[in-house]
């Protein structure tokens, strides 16, 4: 497993700004499934992702959800694997208020939130086991 270094960081920061929105939807409904995936963009219907995946119109706000939760997913991934990533997206976090990060990204509109929940997944993932 890489570890997550600040240049592996910066990667996925890259990877996520060239990345076009049906990938970053596909990724994310394997990597988490399709419900989770949803409830991450907070959309009611699953059945979203999947249309997002196709190409349908994606609100800016969704879009943004998706592109945050992409990150945060890929910065777990990298250094353990996906299912480690959803578990730590469901999981009370003390450096988030003791609020799930899955939580703060579902319903997230303010650049603060997001950049809270990336630096406890950086924090997460390069801490010494």
């Amino acid at each position: 497993m890489p570890p997550l270094t600040h240049t592996v960081v910066e990667q996925i920061d890259d990877i996520t700004s060239r990345t076009s929105t049906e990938e970053i939807a596909a990724y994310l409904q394997d990597a988490l499934g399709q419900r989770v995936a949803a409830y991450l963009v907070g959309a009611a219907d699953p059945k979203q992702i999947g249309a997002y995946t196709r190409g349908a119109n994606i609100s800016d706000v969704r879009a943004r959800r998706l592109r945050e939760g992409y990150k945060v997913v890929r910065m777990i991934a990298t250094p353990y694997d996906a299912e480690t990533a959803k578990a730590w997206l469901f999981g009370t976090n003390s450096r988030l208020d003791d609020q799930a990060p899955i939580e703060i990204i579902a319903g997230a509109t303010r650049t603060e939130q997001f950049a809270d929940v990336r630096r406890a997944a950086r924090q997460f993932a390069t801490a010494e086991v």
